[in-house]
């Protein structure tokens, strides 16, 4: 990856799942999988809670599971075993989709790997080898992943760039959340979110733009133009 300290004027990330890849339902698949063996009331509920939140790392996730629905007196265990079934599934998922052109497409206009970093919920080196496998890395600057966080991940890069501003590209609450943290502008994409509420719950926040499709993102007067390199968000002067 291309981690060097160019400065930029501003720092664009993008989620990974529902942004770069249509990859939100066969990721719910793989925590069906990775979940096999518990009832399937108990493993709804987490798929429940993943929609509402979009974005949240599986160690995240699959602690939650086995501490407040399921619960294990040896949570490390159980942990372990489904993050090894989780992973194998979720590689194996990657490999049946494709990235999508239009999210390529707004990366290079947007400077690609100068300025765009990948910022995502799914396991860091994983996600690193189906980016790799795809042929995609050098587009990015840098593809970042858990179990680092986001916000975490995403202070570290402004830094490295000597950015003041940035914006998040994403689909989940955790990708607003993380925009938020920072005081980044946040554009949600709905085109292949999970997140139902997110247009109620959008409304009015400060910083934030909601787009509907990446052609209508892509379409308006140019990608200069396309809700980052001058978007400062509601409410900003």
């Amino acid at each position: 990856m291309n981690n060097s300290r160019r400065k930029v004027a501003r720092a664009i990330f993008m989620d990974c799942d529902g942004i770069i890849f249509d990859s939100n339902p066969a990721k719910a698949e793989v925590f069906r999988i990775a979940l096999a063996a518990y009832p399937k009331t108990e493993v709804a509920r987490l798929e429940s809670w993943l929609a509402s939140q979009g974005g949240i790392s599986r160690y995240v996730l699959l602690e939650r599971f086995f501490t407040e629905i399921h619960i294990f007196a040896d949570v490390k265990a159980a942990l372990k075993r489904a993050l090894v079934d989780f992973g194998e599934a979720s590689v194996a998922a990657y490999r049946n989709l494709q990235p999508l052109p239009e999210a390529l497409q707004f990366a290079e206009a947007m400077g690609g790997a100068e300025s765009v970093t990948v910022v995502s919920g799914s396991d860091q080196e994983e996600l690193r080898s189906v980016f790799d496998d795809h042929g995609i890395s050098n587009r990015f600057r840098d593809v970042l992943g858990s179990p680092t966080t986001k916000p975490v991940h995403m202070e570290r890069v402004m830094a490295e760039l000597g950015a003041e501003e940035g914006v998040m590209i994403g689909d989940g609450r955790a990708d607003f959340d993380a925009a938020r943290a920072l005081n980044l502008d946040f554009v949600f994409l709905a085109q292949y979110s999970d997140w139902v509420t997110a247009e109620l719950d959008l409304k009015d926040a400060p910083r934030t733009r909601i787009v509907h499709t990446w052609q209508e993102l892509l379409a308006e007067d140019g990608p200069r133009q396309a809700g980052v390199s001058t978007y400062r968000g509601k409410g900003q002067d």
